[in-house]
């Protein structure tokens, strides 16, 4: 008879009416709990892509967990400190936002995982669709 009642009360507390899951904000994948560098591996303007094949001519991404990011082009990452700019990710609507002091990016994400994220511009003038990756091991 004990048995019974510990299952009743085992069933009356694991049900939980009403239980809304919400999806977390997947800012770890950005900058793996401190920072990760993304190259632009692609970036498609009108079915062409635009960017160099050669690596060393590509741009890359630093996301920080401080939510700053900084945008270097790899052949002059030594002279130069990079762009500075603040991102922000809005899982609602899946938008990923960059913000620079001047101009500010907005992504409709399309892919997002730890090797691969996939984001199409929201700016009506300008269209395109970028790919970043994970700066791959040399």
């Amino acid at each position: 008879m004990i048995k019974y009642y510990y299952f009743f009360i085992f069933l009356l507390f694991s049900c939980v009416p009403d239980f809304q899951h919400k999806e977390l904000v997947p800012y770890y994948i950005l900058h793996d709990n401190s920072s990760k560098v993304w190259i632009i591996n692609h970036l498609y303007k009108d079915g062409i892509d635009q960017v160099p094949l050669s690596i060393s001519y590509k741009k890359m991404i630093v996301f920080h967990e401080s939510r700053n990011c900084y945008v270097y082009k790899l052949n002059n990452i030594k002279e130069n400190q990079g762009r500075k700019g603040s991102f922000f990710i809005e899982n609602e609507n899946k938008e990923l936002r960059i913000e620079f002091n001047d101009e500010t990016w907005r992504f409709n994400i399309q892919e997002f995982n730890e090797e691969k994220i996939k984001l199409k511009s929201m700016d009506k003038g300008n269209a395109y669709t970028l790919e970043l990756v994970c700066f791959p091991e040399m």
